[in-house]
């Protein structure tokens, strides 16, 4: 069994049906390196990190006005990233990875903008792109002028965050939100130290009146009680109170750690993301408890233990895990720690991992549906290994098809003598790219022979929007928005002399539709004349 539909065409006595894909091999020098940007889903750059000001007029200082940004290495060699020319400057970085995996690269500006605004830069690395927006400010910017709400007195509206103990090491809970009215837009850089404990924050105003900054905390608190931190900028000043407690005392257990919520690479970590500890409380107070930061994200909790004995606590992801795979988080509580561990999954639009399973209907028809699986066992070819996906129609379990990744391209082996040729033809077809949009890459040309008949003919594929869409899918057991989608159009090219004809016109086409963590959810056919002809589409899935 290989596809759930076909589509045929009719040139001369040629019958073809749909298949998989193959993308155009390129032959790339030894030298340079390979790999992929890494982006947050919706093409920014992971972690996009912009840092100097960016002022128009003034021209950028190389080893001040950088961007950051991650590349999955999967080749070592030589590498230039660059960025596109944006109002007058852009960004570039040139080096050697000299291991796999992921790697953060600086980019260095240059050049000098030219007028105020939001400029967006589109990053490239081999054929991978990503966007990070910069904002500059109009020329002669200077520092920003503004005043503390409610000076001289207390800071007017002020929310402070986070538990205060003793003793216990501000973490990233800790902070406090002020209120200032900016009347000249500009640079600020606020600090204010107190009693063990700092709070500051820096950046731009780009805009003037009443807004909210918000400075992070850092340091030890050593007195306890009410706090009250003042707080100085320009010729304004006001104060805002920390309460500080006691510190909780006690040990922790991972040895029952509960990790909760859905991991994966370059997903930022939300509310759900959790992992719940026991801990042994023999001294009642507040706690401030935090991991180590790994693979770009961590965990933390803070609040008060009000009676002593087995209690748990629960502790927040934040962040955004930067590659798949294992990671072990280790995290302390007064004198005692222990280490959990947590697995990321790779963004992945056609997952093959063992036992995940989809089934389909034709054309909305419940009755007429197809179990699609993968089993334990892995095929060997050409040099590479696939895993085995299984069909089963309710009355005829076969084959489904051979499917492996390479970064971030999928490929199927598979015989396409379904095509109608007379003898049988294995191929390695490119199927799918999930980092391009926008995009159309063919297969190679393969050769067969169909009623005595030498043909060459070829597939071609097109992404004719962003990497990401959302779907929604209806089917007999309801309906499910996906929200991070890859669309791709296949339609069939046939050699005729030196000119590859698009046979579309007589054969129609077929568009797919692959989900981010799901895998393929929907395929449409399409006759010569672009109606919808058959789809074939996702009931329920299971992924591990």
């Amino acid at each position: 069994m290989k596809q759930l539909l076909s589509y045929l065409f009719v040139l001369g006595t040629l019958i073809l049906m749909n298949s998989c894909q193959k993308e155009l091999s390129s032959e790339i020098n030894s030298s340079p390196s390979q790999g992929s940007l890494r982006d947050d889903g919706t093409g920014n750059c992971l972690p996009k990190t912009v840092k100097g000001a960016y002022i128009a007029g003034k021209a950028l200082v190389p080893d001040s006005n950088t961007i950051q940004v991650t590349v999955n290495v999967t080749k070592t060699g030589s590498y230039t990233i660059y960025s596109d020319t944006i109002n007058g400057y852009y960004f570039k970085g040139t080096g050697v990875f000299s291991a796999l995996g992921v790697s953060q690269v600086t980019l260095k500006g240059n050049g000098n903008p030219v007028a105020s605004g939001i400029d967006n830069f589109l990053v490239t690395y081999n054929s991978t792109s990503c966007s990070v927006p910069v904002s500059v400010l109009p020329a002669g910017t200077g520092p920003s002028v503004f005043t503390l709400a409610g000076s001289p007195g207390s800071c007017t509206g002020a929310i402070v965050n986070g538990t205060y103990a003793t003793g216990v090491a501000l973490g990233v809970n800790n902070n406090v939100a002020i209120t200032i009215n900016v009347t000249s837009i500009g640079t600020y850089n606020i600090t204010t130290t107190y009693q063990g404990m700092t709070f500051s924050g820096s950046g731009a105003f780009t805009t003037t009146g009443i807004q909210m900054v918000t400075l992070n905390g850092s340091g030890t608190p050593t007195t306890a009680g009410v706090n009250n931190v003042p707080i100085t900028a320009g010729s304004t000043s006001c104060s805002f109170q920390v309460t500080v407690s006691s510190p909780a005392v006690g040990t922790i257990s991972c040895g029952s750690a509960v990790i909760g919520g859905l991991y994966v690479a370059s997903t930022a970590m939300v509310a759900s993301d959790t992992v719940v500890l026991q801990v042994n409380v023999t001294t009642a107070g507040a706690y401030n408890i935090s991991t180590n930061t790994v693979n770009g994200y961590s965990f933390s909790g803070s609040g008060a233990f009000s009676a002593t004995g087995n209690q748990t606590v629960t502790l927040t992801g934040l962040g955004t895990p930067i590659t798949s795979g294992s990671n072990t988080f280790t995290v302390s509580f007064g004198s005692s720690n222990c280490t959990f561990n947590v697995t990321v999954k790779d963004i992945d639009y056609f997952p093959r991992t063992t036992n995940s399973n989809w089934s389909y209907e034709s054309n909305n028809n419940s009755a007429d549906s197809l179990l699609m699986y993968v089993i334990p066992n892995t095929f060997n070819v050409l040099g590479n290994t696939f895993n085995i996906f299984m069909g089963n129609d309710g009355s005829t379990v076969d084959t489904f098809g051979y499917y492996r990744r390479n970064a971030t391209n999928y490929y199927v082996y598979e015989d396409i003598s379904y095509f109608g040729f007379d003898n049988p033809v294995w191929v390695e077809y490119n199927f799918l790219k999930d980092t391009v949009a926008n995009s159309t890459w063919t297969t190679d040309p393969f050769s067969a022979i169909i009623q005595s008949t030498p043909i060459t003919v070829r597939l071609r594929f097109t992404i004719n929007s962003p990497r990401d869409i959302s779907k929604t899918i209806t089917s007999s057991t309801g309906t499910i928005i996906y929200p991070n989608t890859i669309v791709i159009k296949e339609e069939i090219e046939q050699l005729n002399g030196s000119t590859w004809v698009s046979l579309t016109p007589a054969a129609g086409y077929l568009q797919n539709y692959y989900a981010r963590n799901v895998g393929w959810i929907l395929e449409e056919v399409y006759n010569g004349s672009g109606s919808l002809s058959g789809s074939l589409t996702l009931r329920r899935s299971v992924v591990y």
